[in-house]
């Protein structure tokens, strides 16, 4: 039981876009390692604006 709801509520956080910060934080380490990382609040404004890519 507790893994279904543990993938549940993955899902409902993938949904709600909870999951992206994480995913990018991911994404940074691989590819660009020892470079800074945005802050979850600068993250989170430049996700909103169209058009904004790392590479």
């Amino acid at each position: 039981m507790t893994r279904v709801l543990a993938r549940a509520w993955w899902y409902v956080r993938a949904v709600m876009g909870e999951t992206a910060y994480d995913t990018y934080l991911e994404h940074r380490g691989r590819t660009h390692p020892g470079e800074p990382v945005l802050t979850r609040r600068e993250f989170e404004e430049r996700r909103t604006k169209p058009n904004v890519r790392c590479c």
